[in-house]
Formats: structure tokens, sequence, C-alpha cells
């Protein structure tokens, strides 16, 4: 039985050694330029800008091209058409344009239009602006998310991958004691119990190997998908130290840029409360155009005029619209602020709290390595006891059994110490900056 076992085991690792290997900065990288959700927000970053621009091409004239063919046996229309065709004959009577035969005119208009005081355009200019930068925090912030998503997938390969080498070891520290077993019931000195009983030791290795085994390859897995990767494994190509961390700058909660976009987001709703209060304001602009008039064809140039025209819009009443809508934008930068105090309180405690963690995390990692040197000291010397005739299985099972549960605790402390080091500098918002200095771009 333990034979099938270890074939079974072997069949499942046997792809696994076929996985690519990335090295942490490659795995960041491919994370922050191939995450879809990270591409969603830098395009919206780009869409922004584009809105500036489009905010700020309201300051500048409006030309446009128009042709119109007017048709009519209308007297009136057809006295109009004369006046601007510049073809009107005077007659005593109106039988002219009475019973006149239709009559056409192809207008061609040139308009020119150039807003001379509207603070609508200014303001919108601002909020696009303040919506360009918002956007562009977002932008970062999704790099600090994919990077240190990534940076988790990554450690957890390495976490699995330890898990596999402890429970292989484990095995054969299981198989080995079979080995004493049996030949300690051979020579008549052990007990059929004692072979039997390191026969279910070596079972239950072997079943600690294959879930080991299956869960490094969802790691992998796990990691090329936090790669930005739609399939395929891949493998670290070494692991992570806590050294890694060693000369990142502890940063306070408010250089994260997600705390920035929605401060940014606030100062957008200031500026949409300014823009309520301004509607009450007039409105001034200024138009030209110029027209060609052709009683045959379009485009046509028999006569042309031209006109200029300044105008003042000023809205006296409009059933308390803009009193409703300045409330509404009050409630909404009120909103806007609150939001951004309380995520940037959120923000102080976590990043508060990953700091705690992570000196509670070394800290237990120092313990962890202490038990599994005394543990591992344990082991041998029970096992010299029990070869000697000394000591039971039992009590060698159970000393097997702490260096095995001590071993796994040292490496999941070994993780959460790696991992709580990045998560301190995730919530400090410095997580690409520390590890891709070189690599980090605006978007």
């Amino acid at each position: 039985m333990p034979f099938l076992i270890s074939a079974l085991f072997l069949c499942l690792s046997a792809p696994f050694a076929l996985a690519e290997t990335v090295d942490l900065q490659q795995a960041l990288r491919e994370a922050v330029a191939n995450r879809p959700f990270v591409q969603a927000a830098q395009g919206r970053a780009v869409a922004a800008k584009a809105a500036v621009g489009e905010a700020r091409s309201r300051y500048l004239p409006n030309v446009s091209l128009s042709e119109h063919l007017f048709w009519t046996d209308d007297p009136a229309w057809s006295m109009y058409i004369s006046l601007v065709q510049e073809d009107l004959k005077l007659s005593q009577d109106a039988g002219r344009y009475n019973f006149a035969p239709s009559r056409r005119d192809f207008e061609t208009r040139l308009s020119l239009e150039q807003p001379l005081y509207d603070p609508d355009i200014s303001l919108n200019l601002k909020r696009a602006r303040k919506g360009a930068e918002a956007a562009g925090y977002g932008a970062l912030w999704s790099r600090e998310e994919a990077a240190f998503a990534a940076f988790r997938a990554y450690l957890e390969v390495q976490r699995a991958s330890a898990a596999l080498a402890w429970a292989e070891s484990s095995r054969r520290e299981a198989a080995e004691t079979l080995r004493i077993a049996r030949e300690r019931q051979e020579a008549g000195v052990g007990l059929k119990a004692d072979a039997l009983r390191a026969g279910v030791r070596v079972s239950e290795s072997e079943r600690y190997a294959l879930t080991a085994a299956n869960d490094l390859h969802l790691a992998r897995r796990s990691l090329a998908l936090a790669m930005g990767r739609s399939e395929g494994v891949v493998d670290i190509a070494a692991p992570l130290s806590f050294e890694l961390f060693a000369s990142a700058a502890r940063e306070e909660a408010v250089a994260r840029s997600d705390l920035a976009a929605l401060a940014t987001e606030a100062g957008e709703a200031r500026l949409a409360h300014r823009q309520s209060r301004a509607a009450y304001l007039p409105r001034a602009g200024l138009s030209a155009s110029y027209s060609l008039h052709d009683s045959a064809v379009p485009f046509g140039t028999d006569v042309g005029s031209w006109t200029v025209r300044a105008q003042l819009h000023w809205d006296i009443f409009d059933g308390q619209r803009r009193s409703h809508a300045l409330a509404r934008a009050a409630a909404l930068r009120g909103a806007a602020e609150s939001r951004h105090l309380e995520a940037r309180r959120q923000a102080l405690y976590q990043a508060e709290e990953a700091r705690m963690r992570a000196e509670e995390a070394r800290a237990s990692l120092a313990l962890a390595r202490l038990a599994v040197s005394e543990a591992d000291e344990g082991h041998r010397l029970l096992l010299q006891r029990y070869e000697a005739g000394l000591s039971g299985l039992a009590d060698l099972l159970g000393v097997q059994t702490a260096l095995d549960r001590a071993r796994l605790d040292a490496v999941e402390a070994e993780a959460r110490y790696i991992l709580a080091l990045g998560n301190a500098g995730f919530q400090g918002g410095v997580f690409v900056q520390t590890l891709l200095a070189n690599q980090e771009d605006q978007p």
C-alpha cells in the first residue's frame, strides 16, 4: 500500500516540475501590467485626461458650416426669399406674390459662436482636472493592489513548497521508523503492534504529502492568475526572505493613493457645489455668421450677407431647480468629505495594525524556530533510546508528531512574517515603491 501511494504521489507531482519559474520582480511587473482591473483603471485615467481637454475646448469658438434648402409657395415666404436673394420688385398690388409660382432658396451659412462669460466653463475644467487627478491616483492604487496580490500568491507558492518539503521529510522519517520497528519485530525484541502503529504513521504522512502536492499546484496556478495570465502554472525562482523589506521606509497611511483619490474626489465635490451656486449668474456670448443665398444650386454665391450678435442670458426664476440642485451638491460634498475622513481613519488603523502584526510575526518566527530546534534534538535522543530498546514506540511517535508540528509551524510562521512585512508596506501605500522602485511609472 505505501508503494502505491508513493507511485500516485509521483504521478501527481511530475507535471509540477514543468512549471515556468519567475522571480518576484517579474511576477510584480507582469501583475501591474497585465491584470485586467489595472488596465481598466489606467483606461479610466486616460479617459479622465481626455475629459480635461474636452472641458478646456469650450473656451474656444465654435465654427460650423451648414447648407439649407427652403422651398415654398407661401406668399409671405416668397417675399422673404426675394428679399434675401435681393430680387424684390415692388408692385402696386400683391398679385406678384399671391399668385407667384413656388420659390426656393439655397442658404449656405458659416457661423461662429464665442462665449464671453460662462462660469460653467471654468468650473467644469477644474472639475475635470480633479477627476483626472483622482483617476490617476486610482490607477496607482490598482497597481498597489495587483502587486500585493502577486506578492501574496508568490509567497503562497513558497509556503506550499516548504509544506511539501516538510511532508516529504515527515514521510521519510515515518518510513525509517517503520523500518526500525519491523527489524525489532523480526529480531524478537519488538511488538507487532509497534510495527502496525508505525505503518499507520506512514499512511498519514503519505496523505499529508498528497495534500501538500495539490496545494502547491493550486498555489502555482493562483500565481499565474495573479500575474494576469489566463492559464498555466508558474513556479517561483527563489524563496523570499524578510530581509527583502529591511530597508523599507515606514510611511504613514496618508501616503496611500486610494486616500489621495478620495481626497481629490472630495475636492471635485466642492467644485460641483461652487458650480451650483454659479448657476445664479448670467451668461454672455458673441456670435457671428456669413450667409450665401442662391435660387438654383447649393453652395451658390448669388448674394451674401453677414450678421454679428451679442447676447446676455440670465435666468430670473426657474421653478426652484437651482436651489434644489444646490442642496443636492451640498449633500454630495458632505458625503464625499465624510467618505474620505472615514477611509483615512480606517487606513491609519490598518497601518498601525499591520506594523504591530509584523512585530508579532517576527517574535512568533523566533519562537517557532526555537521549538523546531528543541523538538529535533528531542526526536534524535528518543530515536537513539528506541533503537537501544530503552524507550517505547509510542513515545517516539509522539515526539515525531511534535517535531512535524513544530516544523510546519515554523514554515507557517516564516510565511506569516514575510506577509506581515509586505502588508505593512501595502497599508502604508509604499509597496510598489519598495519592491519596484525602478519600474514604477505614472499612469
